[in-house]
């Protein structure tokens, strides 16, 4: 039951990861309100899936394949670091570059494909 309810997690946490960076991509004229909001939920949900994947890793330590786990908490932990950079740019009120968000995008993207591809 944890386990699923954890797994649960996992996956609307890269769900929303992948939702907030398409969004703010996409509408360019989004109020510095909204978009400090939508950072900071893009950050958190960054945060989650690497503690979610480090708690699913040791719960089921002797069933997973330990390369694919190892791909994807490197990629976690990338796009927990530049969601980070990201949010605290806004917070700010400068101006980051728009790379941040593609680089986020594609790299959960990737995580995505390695967890269900591999």
């Amino acid at each position: 039951m944890f386990h699923q309810i954890l797994y649960s997690f996992h996956i609307v946490g890269m769900a929303t990861i992948i939702g907030i960076g398409l969004y703010l991509v996409i509408n360019k004229n989004t109020s510095d309100v909204l978009r400090k909001k939508l950072a900071l939920y893009l950050m958190s949900a960054a945060h989650t899936q690497v503690l979610s994947g480090f708690i699913l890793f040791f719960f089921l330590l002797s069933q997973v394949n330990h390369m694919k786990v190892g791909i994807k908490m490197l990629l976690a932990i990338e796009i927990a670091l530049l969601a980070t950079v990201y949010r605290k740019k806004i917070a700010k009120d400068e101006n980051p570059n728009p790379v941040f968000l593609l680089v986020v995008i594609t790299s959960s993207i990737a995580a995505t494909m390695v967890a269900f591809l591999l």
